[in-house]
């Protein structure tokens, strides 16, 4: 995976993170929005209207939120560039593939900073593994998101990060002293 599939490119994307994505009104978001429903600040080509403005208006959730790159994948990828806005018929079927997605690149960059590393090189080929399977052999296809067990994975790939956690709190307490 390289790095450059994890990071966000809003001008490759649909706003998916502005439709797929519910929030509950609080301190973070001005609003209640159920998940498939487009945000109300959407603007003209997918943009935020109140960008500028999010945490005056109340929106401070929505500064810190980083896709990790699935929202161009499932654009350009899974949807040759087609948009939700031009066929309004896809907004659900983008909502799902974009979920799915979305938790596999947050995996993906948890798995990418795991590389950074000193692991021993059985733990690196288990990282390496792990981010093997989630990763396409080819662009993402709404099909191999969708036949995706993302649950199974994530149970994986967490065990495995709670695996090295001991090991790194200790080496964490020793360089802290």
């Amino acid at each position: 995976m390289t790095p450059d599939l994890l990071r966000d490119d809003c001008t490759r994307c649909a706003a998916l993170c502005c439709v797929a994505l519910a929030f509950d009104r609080s301190a973070a978001f001005a609003c209640d929005k159920p998940s498939g429903m487009p945000c109300a600040h959407i603007g003209p080509n997918a943009t935020c209207s109140i960008h500028a403005q999010r945490q005056a208006k109340g929106f401070s959730g929505c500064i810190g939120f980083s896709c990790n790159g699935a929202g161009q994948r499932v654009v350009q990828e899974c949807f040759a560039g087609r948009d939700w806005r031009d066929d309004p018929r896809l907004i659900t079927r983008m909502t799902k593939a974009f979920l799915v997605a979305l938790k596999v690149h947050d995996l993906l960059m948890l798995l990418a900073e795991v590389e950074k590393l000193p692991l021993s090189p059985q733990e690196r080929e288990k990282a390496r593994e792990f981010a093997h399977a989630l990763s396409s052999d080819t662009a993402l296809t709404e099909s191999w998101l969708s036949d995706l067990d993302v649950s199974k994975h994530q149970a994986s790939v967490h065990a495995f990060l709670r695996g090295l956690a001991p090991r790194w709190a200790s080496m964490q307490y020793s360089v802290s002293r």
